[in-house]
């Protein structure tokens, strides 16, 4: 999957965050996590997509990067509504449409930058990733746990590959070349804001060309608490890779769900522990947050962690209703 190697500078990595306010903290511990586990690194520039993150906790990010080995470059996306041109539904952060406009707002002689939700943290080295060669590809991902009705829903095929929009490899040159910003824009308001997955499914809908990465490269919540055997979708990764992922993770993905996430109460997700460090070690408040997960999540966690098997039935009478 990564045997190519391109002829890029492999020592100056780019890094591509999005956030508003809501999620500085999580920045934080994020970029701890990057800069301690990437110093093979001369110099890591971090372009932070922005939307109303006040200038003292600016600062503040500004200050975690180690001087010599890192810069924080801020582009405000306060404007976001006003790039997409429709609304879209509010039942996301906005800023995550942010990722769309990369191409254009970084400067014309960055060829590629690596995307990363700020819900994660980095615990192995970029370099490989980095290094290799995406000339044909529009992007590089993890393929996510999903159902075929979220590729029905953007007209995929059921074995379309499918990705993690979480943790991306992005080619910027070749979206520049293909002029990717324009048709994802044209394709959301011709369905008038509402795409299935919102951001993810317009990524995974208009970039034709997608090189899969090991699964160790995006890490979600599912992974750690669901088995293999429940990953029926395809392309997947075969067990063999799925257990390489789970004992040697570079990049872990703290996604909603059953465990919960852990900056919050009520987390069981098994790396819970790890993320506190990374947030003492980054200085960031150990309070934890209230469990503000809707009803209908909590209840189903309850079922999965004390009755698994009617955890199972309502899986699965969902499921069908869904279908229909």
């Amino acid at each position: 999957m990564l045997n190519k190697i391109a002829m890029y500078n492999t020592k100056h990595l780019h890094v591509a965050l999005s956030s508003d306010d809501n999620y500085s903290n999580l920045v934080r511990t994020l970029l701890g996590s990057l800069f301690t586990n990437n110093k093979s690194f001369d110099f890591i520039s971090i372009h932070l997509l922005a939307q109303k993150i006040s200038n003292e906790r600016i600062s503040t990010l500004k200050s975690l990067i180690p001087s010599g080995r890192g810069e924080l470059i801020v582009y405000s996306m306060d404007n976001i509504q006003e790039l997409l041109g429709v609304k879209v539904p509010n039942t996301i952060s906005i800023s995550a449409y942010s990722r769309l406009f990369l191409s254009s707002l970084l400067p014309q002689t960055i060829d590629k930058v690596i995307y990363m939700d700020v819900d994660a943290l980095v615990i192995g080295d970029f370099g490989k990733l980095w290094a290799a060669d995406i000339d044909n590809y529009e992007i590089a991902g993890v393929l996510d746990d999903v159902s075929l009705f979220a590729k029905h829903a953007i007209n995929l095929p059921d074995n379309a590959p499918y990705v993690n929009s979480g943790f991306l490899l992005i080619n910027l040159n070749r979206w520049r070349k293909l002029g990717m910003e324009n048709k994802i824009l044209n394709y959301l308001v011709a369905h008038n804001g509402k795409v299935f997955h919102h951001d993810q499914g317009l990524i995974n809908k208009m970039c034709e060309q997608k090189l899969i990465l090991p699964m160790n490269y995006n890490m979600v919540t599912n992974f750690y608490i669901f088995p293999y055997s429940n990953f029926t979708q395809q392309p997947f990764y075969s067990e063999e890779e799925f257990k390489k992922g789970l004992t040697d993770p570079i990049f872990i993905h703290f996604t909603a769900g059953v465990a919960n996430r852990p900056w919050m109460k009520n987390c069981r997700h098994p790396l819970k522990d790890l993320y506190r460090q990374y947030m003492k070690e980054a200085g960031v408040d150990d309070y934890l947050q209230n469990d503000n997960r809707p009803f209908k999540l909590k209840a189903l966690s309850f079922l999965y962690f004390n009755f698994r098997p009617l955890y199972a039935l309502v899986i699965k009478l969902r499921s069908k209703f869904v279908e229909r």
